[in-house]
């Protein structure tokens, strides 16, 4: 039996929102206790000799929190105990150890730290885990809306940390969301995180007891919480790592935003924008933002529908995150697929490459060049083309395709001819697309390049080109230095409508009272 805390309206059948008012369904238990009770029966016990249980200060997923007092050294804990209600269902017990077990292998600074383990006198189990001090992220959002970038992306670098350590371990958080971020402060560190809840962590080596081979998850059972769900997850898929990157995609959304990205009255509402929703735009959710396109684009790329078009791992994420607050792209980011860099806002973003490892080499090519090109314009008077004085300075290359004004160089007829002339360059050939088709490509000068792109122009190379392309009212220009065969597109964009000044409040909307759910494992997936 099921109670809607908002109505307290019962419900016996497999419902995991109230049908009225969409609120979360409890247990009849969890809504008569309250979590700060000081009628308590476990306050003023002592639990395996040494852990004096003080009084009771939040509840978690599957249990309660207490604060208590290592009587012997006196240092203060935090425990947390497995609910009388959910004592008897053996997979309950064991997903709760092993929520003991995976946060205590990890062995990481931003991961909660666990100590011990035992059961009470009644038979619920409980661990013991270090007490800490803040808030976490959740609170800091319902009451500022919103963060500013800067801090947003220090907390997610930390997540990224700690996430890239237990993925090391072969556990899979699986319920990353601001609930589950706590925010402490340590030395000069305000905003110093620790990951909490492994509740439903998945563990490739963890099996239940009595069961050879029988893992904890399977695939088709759904876990998490909605609002922070892969579609892999929504749909009851294998997961792997990369759904923990799409939740701290999310939880950057929602810093910037204000909100999370997908909302809804149902569960099942929610899963499905996951699945095939489009992504809003933030500008568009809150247009007092202050996040660069770079950072837009990193958090399109990590909540990437297909994970193959994510992130990899959390730090492949952090090396994004940390580029675009330098305001350029990643390797990884700059090598997003179109279809995840719309809105076209964001399709036109230079890409600039990581600096440990540049791609390409462009000293030789633009030296090369420099050298064609005086050689074009001096040889009707020269013998020879000059050497240039000094070596031109490299310049970063895009690491995709843009494109140049690729008219071919005329050949130049040697002064001399008595000496033998040079080669002329091979031309390389250009295929101009444009998004839309059919767009007529125009050189920087004006004059006509073609009429209806697709086709394909001829330059020399190392030359720089301009191109400009139209169709209708829609426009778009890119710029290239061809030095092979390659092909370019050219975006073509509306202008934009003058809209109506209205005035713009300094807040972006209030947050949610309250999210859709906090599933952990739903009566109708057991």
């Amino acid at each position: 039996m099921k109670v809607c805390p908002a109505c307290r309206v019962d419900y016996g059948g497999g419902e995991v929102f109230c049908p009225v008012d969409a609120t979360r369904l409890v247990t009849t238990s969890q809504i008569s206790a309250n979590p700060l009770d000081p009628d308590d029966p476990l306050i003023g016990r002592v639990l395996a000799g040494k852990y004096v249980v003080e009084r009771r200060i939040g509840e978690g997923g599957m249990g309660l929190v207490y604060q208590g007092v290592h009587r012997d050294i006196d240092k203060r804990v935090a425990i947390k105990v497995l609910r009388d209600d959910l004592s008897r269902r053996p997979e309950v017990v064991a997903r709760f150890r092993q929520e003991a077990r995976s946060a205590s292998r990890i062995g990481h600074e931003n991961i909660v730290d666990i100590s011990d383990f035992g059961e009470t006198t009644r038979g619920a189990s409980y661990f013991v885990m270090e007490f800490l001090e803040g808030e976490d992220l959740a609170n800091v959002l319902g009451r500022e809306a919103t963060l500013g970038p800067e801090r947003a992306c220090a907390i997610v670098l930390q997540c990224c940390r700690a996430l890239s350590a237990t993925h090391a371990k072969g556990i899979v958080h699986r319920d990353i969301k601001p609930e589950n971020i706590f925010l402490t402060k340590r030395d000069s560190v305000d905003d110093f995180v620790k990951i909490v809840d492994f509740g439903i962590a998945k563990m490739s080596d963890i099996e239940t007891d009595g069961a050879p081979g029988r893992k904890l998850t399977k695939t088709g059972m759904i876990f998490g919480t909605p609002e922070y769900m892969s579609p892999e997850q929504a749909a009851g898929k294998e997961l792997d790592h990369r759904v923990d990157v799409y939740a701290l995609g999310i939880i950057l959304f929602e810093c910037m935003a204000g909100r999370v990205p997908f909302e809804g009255d149902t569960f099942m509402g929610v899963l499905t924008q996951h699945l095939f929703a489009e992504l809003p735009s933030i500008r568009e959710l809150n247009p007092n933002t202050k996040i660069n396109r770079e950072l837009e684009l990193v958090i399109r790329k990590a909540l990437a529908k297909d994970p193959d078009d994510r992130y990899q791992d959390t730090e492949e994420l952090a090396d994004a995150v940390q580029c675009a607050l330098d305001g350029r792209l990643s390797r990884a980011t700059a090598e997003t697929p179109q279809a995840v860099r719309m809105p076209p806002s964001l399709g036109d973003l230079d890409p600039v490459p990581r600096r440990k490892s540049p791609r390409w080499v462009w000293a030789a090519t633009v030296l090369g060049a420099a050298g064609a090109l005086a050689w074009v314009a001096l040889g009707s008077g020269q013998s020879s083309p000059p050497a240039p004085e000094a070596p031109l300075e490299a310049s970063a290359a895009p690491e995709e395709p843009t494109v140049v004004d690729l008219r071919p160089i005329p050949d130049a007829l040697p002064a001399e001819p008595a000496e033998p002339a040079e080669p002329a360059p091979e031309l390389v050939r250009v295929r101009v697309t444009t998004d839309p088709t059919g767009g007529a490509v125009i050189y920087g000068d004006d004059s006509t390049a073609c009429e209806a792109a697709p086709c394909t122009l001829e330059a020399a190379p190392g030359a720089h080109l301009v191109l400009r392309a139209k169709l209708g009212k829609r426009r778009g220009r890119v710029a290239i230095t061809p030095t092979q065969d390659e092909t370019v597109l050219i975006q073509l964009k509306a202008p934009r409508k003058a809209a109506a000044k209205k005035e713009v409040s300094e807040q972006p909307a209030p947050r949610r009272a309250a999210r859709s759910s906090d599933l952990k494992v739903p009566e109708w997936a057991q």
